[in-house]
């Protein structure tokens, strides 16, 4: 049964917060210490749930009683009984191959707003199949990619296009961006979804390769063949290698492009983007070579039935990540180069965008990411770019909404500057 969304018990649920990163997320919240908000956890186990209220309870005393949901992906009436009780739910619970399509059916079965962390586009793309439409239609916010794949990426490509638009009213033709520096672990569930992509036979290899796969339109840009080293004066003059995430980051911004330009506000007709990763030489030439022998390898092995579990069982398992000390010392800083459309004899323009987040980028500022996506809904519903509902990007749904809620207190920085 389907209940009046005003009425609802709760602003935010977060499922799966037993799990690795739903407890760092459920435990942002509490940093918060907002008294309006009403929240509670969920996910399969009550003994976990409850070691998760032990530790939320050290950071804020009124959280001892915080109520403790059950449910399961596997039992949709768990489902239901949860996501009709709360207007929106943050997801962790990955890989979303696996787990996450029954939360999404239910989140439109019930109304409900939905944010996840996901890096699985190859999932996203069987969701939008299935399930933008009726989210448009009951008018639902369904929004994947809310953590470090893809906020930094999405939001900063959105930040120079209105910074361009506004200043010099050009569109934008090309922006490359480098993850300049980083320092952060990967979790086991992480390692586990890519792993899950690897293996996702639902798309072919020229679906995967589709630079507009997510898109909902077509623009300039052909799949790219295999990426190679290359200096680039944009970026200190740093060795260009590949980035691995990219592939996911790419294709959400792109989505972005296409339905900021089926709203008539598109980035540029002639939009073009890519990512990489800045390195020293050395560095930068063992990521390319492992990019042409170790991860072909790892793939061909995990699509051979007989050896496809016995290769996942050498990587880490979902649950697992780096402790409390490695993510106190987790950074990082994204520089975007964009370029503006303009006439051939005129000066030209180009813009430097920069995003840094200081904390662990997988934990600490996807906790945060996700968390302020959420808030964007509970806050801030009637000004969000993408109200109307359906399968949305960060960009797209949240818009300035989110930027101003990442920047508040300095809690990260995404700025623009000339060149």
């Amino acid at each position: 049964m389907v209940t009046d969304y005003q009425s609802r018990k709760y602003d935010l649920v977060v499922f799966g917060a037993s799990g690795f990163t739903g407890a760092l997320t459920s435990e942002y919240i509490a940093e918060l210490k907002d008294d309006t908000l009403s929240w509670a956890i969920a996910g399969r186990n009550l003994g976990k749930l409850e070691k998760v209220r032990d530790r939320l309870a050290e950071l804020d005393s009124s959280l001892k009683d915080i109520d403790l949901l059950i449910a399961d992906s596997s039992q949709p009436e768990s489902l239901d009984k949860v996501l009709s009780q709360t207007r929106v739910v943050i997801s962790t619970v990955g890989p979303f191959l696996k787990y996450g399509t029954p939360l999404i059916e239910a989140c439109v079965r019930q109304g409900t707003h939905y944010v996840d962390i996901t890096g699985e586009y190859t999932w996203a793309k069987s969701i939008i199949d299935k399930f933008d439409a009726e989210a448009k239609e009951k008018q639902v916010l369904i929004v994947p990619f809310c953590g470090f794949d893809s906020v930094p990426s999405d939001l900063g490509v959105f930040m120079i296009s209105e910074y361009i638009h506004e200043k010099y009213q050009l569109d934008v033709s090309q922006v490359k961006m480098s993850l300049m520096h980083v320092v952060g672990g990967y979790s086991g569930g992480t390692i586990q979804s890519l792993l899950g992509m690897l293996t996702d036979s639902a798309l072919s290899a020229e679906a995967k390769a589709d630079p507009y796969l997510l898109a909902t339109r077509r623009g300039i840009e052909k799949p790219s063949i295999f990426p190679t080293c290359r200096r680039d004066h944009d970026f200190g003059n740093k060795w260009q290698s590949f980035f691995l995430m990219s592939p996911v980051n790419e294709r959400v911004v792109r989505r972005s492009w296409s339905i900021w330009a089926d709203r008539d506000k598109s980035y540029g007709s002639l939009f073009s983007y890519h990512e990489s990763m800045s390195l020293d030489f050395l560095p930068a030439i063992i990521m390319t070579s492992l990019l042409y022998t170790i991860f072909p390898l790892t793939a061909l092995l995990l699509n051979i039935p007989i050896l496809s579990d016995k290769v996942k069982a050498l990587f880490p398992g979902s649950g697992n990540g780096p402790d409390a000390e490695s993510r106190s010392k987790g950074n990082f800083e994204i520089q975007f180069v964009a370029t503006a459309e303009n006439e051939p004899y005129d000066d030209p323009v180009r813009v430097r965008g920069i995003v840094k987040g200081f904390r662990d980028p997988g934990y600490g500022d996807t906790c945060r990411m996700v968390t302020e996506s959420a808030l964007c809904i509970v806050k801030s519903l009637k000004d969000l770019p993408g109200k109307q509902g359906g399968i949305l990007t960060p960009a797209s749904a949240f818009g300035h909404v989110l930027l101003d809620r990442l920047r508040h207190n300095d809690g990260m920085v995404f700025e623009v500057q000339d060149m």
